[in-house]
């Protein structure tokens, strides 16, 4: 019998599901960033799996966990999944810690993003383990805290020293292989102007209506950005997301400001897309002399590519096509994930992959996943593990 059918043979669906049912259950909101019971509960898992597991604190309260399988010589695959899942918010109609299954659905927060194939990837290495099959190299499994906020938990991790020859995250992509991410900046601008008395209007400095003229320009700027086109990902984005200004409606306001979200593209320089908005704002200045704005960027999560050609690459590819009956292509992702710092610090080279859809289900109420897709993600997984290392 070919590795893969066995391989295949040992997967159990019926605990994948419980277990995907299990962390669903635990709730690990970020914010605040409480991971920790959800952390607990995996390591356990793991170790009566048979893994060699860990905890390693990135802050009180908020560990990762590191589970390791195989030879210590030849290939070494990483794994990697967040336990983190944004707060519930409002709007849902079942308990967003239920775990509940109605009509071959599992409901809950996170049960897309990503706990669902966070548990595929564990039960992937589960039946690859229990097939038998004796690895030419190794298995890191990554569970990590923090990624939907400044992605602490796999930063840390790489610079721990947790690099390999090939990376899976397993974020839900609608089981197309993405190989290539957008960048995530945020910038701010901010206009001067001079409080006044309303009444008397000539005798300040409106910072709202210098914004106005600001907006115009980026407004200018996001249609030049248009023409610019990676073949994976797009064109670069540029999205005014938040404003304030004013103290009072009887009052001239001095001081007016916007955030940006600005998705920059892998062959993008992060210093050009700041100074792009700069020279946005440095026009208008030059027309208008009296308006005074500041340009600052707040934070950065940079982009990630990997070589379409790479073994990871086909790996996926084919054990899609096999499980799903098609060849899924290569794709790009306007989002961005912690594969960006496995690939640029830790230079592994790295596919985002996974059952669930970014699009459809998550960060929204009552968000859920298919079990026949959990299903066929812990396929697709063991396949890739068996193909990498068998």
């Amino acid at each position: 019998m070919a590795e893969a059918d066995l391989v295949l043979q040992h997967i159990d669906s019926e605990r994948l599901i419980r277990l995907a049912q299990d962390m669903v259950r635990i709730p690990s909101d970020n914010p605040p960033g409480r991971e920790g019971d959800l952390a607990r509960f995996l390591m356990g898992f793991l170790q009566r799996m048979g893994l060699n597991a860990e905890l390693r604190e990135v802050a009180p309260g908020r560990p990762n966990v590191v589970a390791r399988w195989g030879a210590e010589r030849g290939p070494h695959l990483l794994l990697n999944g967040h336990m983190d899942a944004l707060p519930p918010g409002e709007g849902w109609t079942r308990d967003p810690y239920g775990g509940e299954i109605m009509d071959g659905r599992l409901y809950g927060r996170g049960s897309t993003d990503m706990k669902g194939p966070l548990a595929c990837l564990i039960a992937a290495v589960d039946a690859v383990k229990r097939s038998g099959l004796r690895p030419r190299g190794r298995v890191t499994l990554m569970a990590v805290v923090d990624e939907e906020g400044t992605q602490e938990g796999t930063r840390r991790l790489v610079r721990e020293g947790e690099t390999g020859d090939f990376g899976i995250v397993a974020e839900p992509t609608e089981f197309l292989p993405v190989a290539a991410h957008k960048g995530d900046m945020y910038i701010e601008v901010v206009t001067h102007g001079k409080e006044a008395h309303a009444s008397t209007p000539q005798a300040g400095v409106n910072a709202i209506e210098h914004m106005a003229d600001v907006l115009v320009e980026l407004r200018d700027l996001r249609r030049q950005l248009q023409e610019i086109v990676h073949p994976l990902t797009g064109s670069p984005t540029l999205t005014v997301a938040t404003i304030e200004g004013g103290m009072l409606t009887p009052m001239v306001p001095g001081r007016c400001r916007i955030t940006i979200d600005r998705r920059v593209l892998p062959n993008e320089s992060p210093d050009e897309a700041v100074e792009q908005v700069r020279s946005a704002v440095g026009r208008l200045r030059a027309r208008r002399p009296e308006i005074n704005a500041d340009v600052r960027m707040l934070a950065f999560a940079p982009p990630m590519e990997t070589d379409v050609n790479n073994p990871v690459v086909a790996a996926v590819r084919e054990a899609t096509m096999r499980v799903r009956g098609r060849d899924p292509g290569v794709h790009g992702w306007a989002a961005t994930c912690d594969a960006n710092f496995m690939v640029n610090e830790g230079r592994t080279p790295t596919v985002v992959f996974g059952p669930g859809s970014i699009a459809e289900q998550a960060h929204k109420p009552d968000e859920s996943i298919a079990t026949d897709d959990l299903i066929a993600g812990t396929k697709i997984y063991a396949l890739c593990i068996a193909r990498l290392l068998g």
